[in-house]
């Protein structure tokens, strides 16, 4: 992007320090900058888009990991859940977990499908 191209070696260790920081003062301290350029930084919209992809970048590495976990959680669902000499609390808590969990699913897609023809409609107008 053109935008982030113009980012100052400055500008890119703020953006980075924003990450790991627990707040501004701390960013700015941690990319030694004061606090006023700090806040000037974020209203930088190259900075700006930096931090989206950061941030985007690090959703996208965290999704990752919990569909990982959520194979192995599934498993050990469906395992107590079919397991005949588990307790019929445990094995009705696995079937609740694994039908609300599917139930959620299929919300988010079908919700996320109506958002999308809703967009493409709103593109043809």
């Amino acid at each position: 992007m053109a935008e982030n191209e113009r980012l100052t070696p400055a500008k890119r260790r703020f953006a980075l320090a924003v990450l790991e920081a627990k707040s501004v003062r701390q960013a700015c301290e941690l990319a030694d900058v004061s606090e006023a350029t700090g806040y000037r930084y974020l209203q930088d919209p190259a900075v700006r888009a930096r931090l989206a992809e950061y941030t985007d970048a690090l959703l996208a590495q965290a999704a990752a990991g919990l569909l990982s976990d959520l194979v192995d959680a599934r498993a050990t669902l469906r395992e107590i859940m079919n397991d005949r000499e588990a307790g019929d609390s445990a094995r009705v808590s696995a079937a609740r977990a694994v039908l609300d969990a599917s139930l959620r699913l299929f919300e988010l897609v079908s919700l996320s499908e109506r958002v999308a023809r809703l967009e493409e409609r709103t593109g043809e107008l």
